[in-house]
């Protein structure tokens, strides 16, 4: 058993209802409108699916739909609860081994007007991604409308790939087909920034050639243009050093250092007489200290003065050649050299660039030989998977009133020079269906009316169901478009299901409510201030009313109760002998 309790509060006309669920085959039968899919549809919710505020009871703040699941024999799912740290809170004394708690788990939802819902696994909050992973685990539903979406080559192939069981291998391929693509985006991009870029990579290494030949150092213009002065001015800086120098030191007549000498002489025998003249005799004494330092500074920069054309000449020519570049890179003479190393860099990103598409195609080819290398098993596996298929679901309609007919699943993979890499593989899948023997095998789309087209979702899901690891498997009014002898096959599907799995299915066939293992009715109550809906556990005379009443609708017949406990002692002994 998987699951226990289904709890329903405030969901559309639903104000309360309190579920327990059973092993075996469960049906659910209520007149039309009495809410019957309702009920699916709050589980539905609770697993996951899209949540409206009109789903709330009318006049109510929030709905709230909860469920308790038997998980003690889904080691696959502790390992899941363990894994995402949202076990059952444990209610063990001390030193006990193991928890009852830890053999359920208790899912919750809830709805509320204007506000986010709320998720909750073991009574943590949790998110409602990890509620619908959980709910693949716990709940395989099969909605009455499904017959319609097994026309679309989406659900085909999903079919074939359930049975087959390779959803490892799908999401290593979804994952590489990511790559594939990303890699291929980046690869056009790339490929047409190169193209862009190549008249730019030209036109700079011509400039870093030019940069590369002028070998400009750090500081150099500075450094030039006072070489340039001192060059250019050369022979005026000798004759003024020269006059200068010869007025305060050389001059044997009479010159500044030697006429403040025997000044210093004079004042320094006269402060022996006045003391009051000693400071003026320490100025004296300092203006000569300066005089001779800066003899030497002079003497010094006349050293270095040298009356040189050639080499003004060499001066005048490299600052042209660094105002010349510093124009045509639009920057300062000081800023060339920073210029210079940007360009570099600069050149250096494009050139991986250019060489980047090299690197990425290897990486494309690598990432394209792990996809088909998966892709090709994939596709094997589909092919045998879709020949026993085939067998399986031609054997079933067989039973289910369209003797004759056949299905045949093509799986074809599609080869060619220029292959489209997909998530879904390199196969195209194709339902080919004959209704009638001798007919030749058709689309399904083109071939199947309503009531075969619901006749084959039934086989196709009695059989993919028969593989499913799921414990608990929903049906809702699948049965539609079958009646007589059929209906009685398909409520006989039904719980032979039941016999392995927890099956819930909602019927209006009084065939198939009679192989239920157990049944649930719901009725809709109606007073002058609300209408809601209930659901109770029929025992075994209520059980023959409500079947009877599926037979003959308003006006219930001693003929009708007849033949409804025909119908469930028929199921009985067929049960029984099953046993």
């Amino acid at each position: 058993m998987a699951l226990r309790e289904l709890n329903i509060r405030n969901f559309a006309i639903i104000k309360q209802l309190e579920i327990e669920i059973d092993d075996g085959l469960t049906v659910v039968t209520g007149e039309t409108g009495a809410g019957k899919s309702i009920v699916l549809g709050a589980l539905n919710l609770l697993l996951g699916s899209r949540a409206e505020t009109d789903m709330i009871r009318h006049g109510e703040e929030q709905c709230e739909i909860s469920a308790l699941f038997d998980i003690s024999k889904l080691s696959g799912v502790k390992n899941w609860l363990e894994l995402k740290d949202l076990k059952a809170p444990s209610s063990s004394n001390e030193g006990d081994e193991s928890t009852e708690a830890d053999d359920y788990c208790l899912i919750r939802r809830i709805v509320r007007v204007n506000k986010p819902t709320k998720c909750y696994i073991n009574d943590q909050p949790s998110t409602l991604a990890s509620l619908k992973e959980l709910g693949l685990m716990l709940v395989d539903l099969h909605g009455q409308h499904e017959h319609q979406s097994l026309l679309r080559k989406q659900t085909q192939r999903q079919i074939v790939d359930q049975f087959a069981g390779h959803h490892d291998k799908l999401l290593e391929m979804a994952k590489l087909t990511g790559q594939i693509h990303r890699i291929d985006r980046e690869l056009s991009s790339i490929t047409g920034r190169n193209s862009d870029n190549a008249d730019r990579m030209e036109l700079m290494s011509f400039q870093l050639n030019e940069l590369d030949e002028a070998n400009i150092e750090p500081g150099e213009f500075e450094e030039l243009t006072q070489n340039q002065s001192l060059l250019s001015n050369a022979k005026e800086l000798i004759e003024g050093i020269k006059q200068a120098s010869d007025s305060l030191f050389h001059n044997e007549v009479n010159n500044v250092s030697a006429d403040l000498g025997k000044q210093i002489n004079n004042l320094s025998e006269l402060v022996e007489f006045d003391a009051s003249l000693a400071p003026s005799l320490e100025l004296l004494n300092s203006a000569l200290a300066q005089i001779e330092e800066a003899q030497g500074n002079m003497d010094s920069s006349l050293a270095k003065i040298e009356m040189d054309p050639e080499r003004l000449q060499e001066v005048v020519q490299r600052v042209d050649t660094l105002i010349n570049l510093a124009r045509k890179h639009r920057c300062t003479e000081a800023d060339l050299v920073d210029r210079h190393q940007a360009l570099k860099d600069e050149f250096q990103r494009l050139e991986k660039q250019h060489a980047q598409p090299e690197k990425l195609e290897a990486e494309l080819r690598i990432l394209n030989d792990q996809y088909y290398v998966i892709a090709n098993d994939v596709s094997e596996r589909r092919q045998e998977v879709a020949e026993k298929l085939s067998t399986a679901i031609t054997e079933q309609m067989q039973d289910l009133g369209m003797k004759g007919g056949a299905l045949e699943i093509l799986v074809e993979p599609q080869i060619s020079d220029d292959p489209i890499v997909s998530e879904n593989g390199i196969d195209f899948i194709d339902f080919l269906v004959s209704t009638n023997h001798g007919m030749p095998m058709k689309p399904l789309q083109k071939t199947a009316s309503g009531g075969e087209l619901s006749r084959i979702s039934l086989a196709i899901q009695v059989i993919t169901s028969q593989q499913s690891h799921t414990p608990s498997l929903v049906f809702d009014e699948v049965d539609v478009g079958v009646g007589g002898r059929v209906a009685g096959i398909v409520g006989k599907r039904l719980r032979d299901l039941g016999n392995h799995a927890q099956v819930l299915c909602i019927t209006h066939l009084p065939q198939v409510a009679a192989q239920g293992n157990h049944h649930l009715a719901v009725d809709k109550v109606s007073s002058s201030t609300e209408t809601y809906s209930t659901l109770v556990s029929l025992n075994s005379e209520l059980r023959t009313e409500e079947i009877a009443r599926m037979l003959g609708g308003a006006e219930i017949t001693d003929r009708t109760r007849a033949h409804a406990q025909e119908m469930l002692d028929s199921s009985k002994s067929a049960k029984q002998a099953a046993s």
